[in-house]
């Protein structure tokens, strides 16, 4: 008898095997199906597809693509297993919770296995289009094709975008630039090697914008270059950093130095740090420029060079400028997790101090900042920091209280259960604070604290917080709304639904953040909304699909998005029409919204059969995108079982002994 460990559960029945692994975590299968049982890996394979969640999608895609390129040698002859593999597969690409990069790549799977290739002839001709808005849309939706299209096709494709880095109109270099970052994970390293030069032309580029892409085109490449050109890249980049005045733009070129850090070494970033002390001696601009460029790259350095800045920098809190306390508030949160803990005590006193700032910009990152830091904080400084906390809720001083509760807030998650319990009756004793500041600050508070909370508790809430809804400060409605979406998961079906008529009837609300706030709430309650409900709400929510305010529009396609899945077919078809018609808005995120969710509904034939786009109306990259992948989804759900495996035995052999 061999002696492995396989061998020892060859004998029970495929039912116990699954039985058994249906009891292991996700990397403990991995490394059991790596021993290369096929009895065992048939068991686990069942138990692996069987799941719906996300975080199990990309190996169920990697298995998939394995066990195809090998079905020759491992299923010879025999495909019912593979096909009943596929079609499992193709319901975990309709997953609501998927980005649609993932999204695509799955199809990209199921396109290849079933022979349906995508057509990109529309797309590809809009590369050379002398119309500036056509060729944008056409590399924008290139771009966000990308993780669908063949290495062979993305190869041939690099040439056209790339003479687009030469155009006049500074958008085409920006959208050409942003093109080749996507294309960069599919292109071989001589093909890549290619680029660098035209790409690094850019950096000097008199629009911000566009040395700003350039910079992350370059950032993903480098991991895939040689030592020698990443080598090369290291002094325009830092020229950028050290004489650029836009601040985005040196974040980005800091980026682009960090991600050299694995091919370069520290030594690279240590270099930076005599440039950024220099800078922190001259005006406040190249101050703040300073503690940003610190901020970035804190994390690739040692805790010992990262410590001798801790002093210097803390005294910019006193700072009278508010860039610098700002600025210097974001580079402390972002040394935090990296600093020992003693050195984080040296400077808790000082940023609680800025608690207390009368500038509302400075006491937002001196929030974010205590966040950070009081994970690591010993029990008893939490516990004096608690207390503090408690005392400053019984203040008259409305702003006092007011900041109490916005520190409350941050600090929630870092709580034991029984402390945060504590806490409840006083937070939600300020609802009723004649200041409506307070007000909302408690009820942000809550909001924070309703994860953590139990059922028993959440109920006891739930009046105070509707009857806020009312309150004639939008502010404070708005927080309430938020606070109700909040605490909407995690409360029974029987609650969750009395809160459906009083959010519904904000919908209509004059004040648009509030209107918005409401399709929020809506949307976090939608997943456990019974289906007879969801249909009373479909029609006000389109209706916002109208609204001014484009803020209000995209909340309204998020919350269709989170009704979607549940929603009968019937339900579904009055969507098509207006949400499709949102691909050619004027608002980016709108359009990006709207691409979402018509690519989710095509995924799901129930939903759709093909979304029809004319001609005329193929004006952005996302009606161009949707024109794109409707026939060929349709193509693909309509595809036969397969008749016999693609993979050429000579392939497949080579793949078995890599598997």
């Amino acid at each position: 008898m061999a002696n492995t460990m396989t061998d020892f559960f060859s004998p029970l029945p495929r039912e116990l095997l699954i039985e058994i692994y249906s009891n292991l975590d996700l990397k403990a299968l991995l490394r059991a199906w790596n021993t290369y049982n096929r009895r065992h890996q048939r068991a686990i394979e069942h138990v692996l597809f069987a799941k719906n969640d996300v975080e199990f999608y990309a190996i169920q895609m990697k298995m998939l693509t394995t066990l195809f390129n090998l079905a020759p040698i491992l299923m010879p002859g025999n495909n019912n297993y593979l096909n009943d593999l596929v079609i499992s597969f193709s319901t975990k690409v309709k997953n609501p919770k998927l980005s649609l990069s993932d999204r695509l790549r799955g199809l990209k799977l199921l396109g290849t296995i079933r022979k349906v290739p995508l057509d990109i002839t529309q797309i590809i001709s809009k590369l050379n289009a002398q119309d500036p808005k056509a060729c944008r849309a056409g590399l924008n939706c290139l771009k966000i094709m990308a993780p669908a299209l063949k290495k062979e096709i993305l190869a041939t494709l690099v040439e056209p975008v790339k003479n687009r880095l030469n155009d006049l109109n500074w958008r085409i270099r920006h959208a050409a630039l942003n093109c080749l970052a996507a294309m960069t994970f599919a292109l071989e390293k001589e093909t890549l090697a290619s680029l660098v030069e035209p790409v690094t032309n850019q950096l000097n580029d008199q629009d911000w914008d566009v040395s700003q892409a350039a910079l992350n085109c370059l950032t993903t490449m480098v991991p895939a270059l040689e030592e020698e050109t990443v080598t090369t890249l290291i002094a325009p980049v830092k020229n950028i950093l050290i004489n650029d005045q836009d601040l985005d733009v040196c974040q980005a070129a800091l980026n682009c130095l960090v991600s050299m850090t694995p091919v370069l070494g520290k030594d690279i970033l240590t270099t930076l740090v005599e440039p950024i002390k220099k800078l922190s001696n001259q005006d406040w601009e190249a101050l703040q420029t300073a503690l940003i460029c610190l901020a970035v790259i804190a994390r690739s350095l040692d805790k010992e060079t990262l410590a001798t800045f801790v002093e210097p920098i803390t005294t910019n809190l006193n700072s009278p400028n508010w860039y610098i306390r700002e600025a210097t508030l974001n580079c402390l949160a972002s040394m935090a997790p990296f600093l020992e803990k003693k050195k984080l005590t040296s400077f808790f006193e000082p940023i609680t101090s800025r608690l207390h700032d009368e500038d509302g910009n400075i006491r937002k990152p001196a929030l974010y900042c205590l966040k950070i830091m009081v994970f690591a904080l010993e029990k008893k400084a939490l516990v004096t920091l608690i207390e503090s906390i408690t005392n400053s809720l019984n203040e008259k001083n409305g702003f006092i209280c007011q900041t109490a509760l916005n520190c409350l807030e941050v600090i929630v998650l870092a709580l034991e259960k029984e402390t945060l319990a504590t806490l409840v009756e006083p937070v939600k004793n300020k609802l009723n604070d004649q200041d409506s500041d307070v007000c909302q600050a408690a009820l942000d508070c809550l909001a924070a604290m309703a994860p953590a909370l139990e059922k028993k508790t959440l109920v006891t809430l739930v009046e105070s917080v509707i009857n806020k809804l009312n309150d004639p400060d939008s502010d404070v409605c708005q927080a309430a709304l938020n606070c109700l979406a909040a605490m909407a998961p995690a409360l029974e079906k029987e609650t969750r639904a009395t809160l459906v008529e009083p959010v519904k009837n904000k919908l209509n609300d004059p004040d648009s953040d509030v209107c918005q706030a409401a399709l929020n709430c809506l949307t976090a309650m939608a997943p456990a909304l019974e289906k007879e409900t969801l249909a009373t709400l479909i029609e006000p929510v389109i209706s916002k699909l109208n609204h001014p305010d484009s803020d209000v529009c995209q909340a309204a396609l998020n919350c269709l998005a989170a009704m979607a899945p549940a929603l009968e077919k019937k339900m579904r078809e009055p969507l098509i029409e207006s949400v499709t018609n949102k691909l050619n808005s004027p608002s980016l995120f709108v359009r990006q919204t709207a691409c979402h969710l018509l690519f989710f509904l095509l995924t799901n034939p129930d939903n759709v059969a093909k979304i029809e786009i004319t001609n005329s109306s193929l004006c952005t990259s996302e009606a161009l995108f949707i024109h794109a992948v409707s026939d060929w989804i349709k193509q693909i759900n309509n595809a036969l079982p397969l008749a016999k495996v693609a993979s050429q035995p000579d392939q497949a052999h080579s793949q078995m002994r890599a598997f």
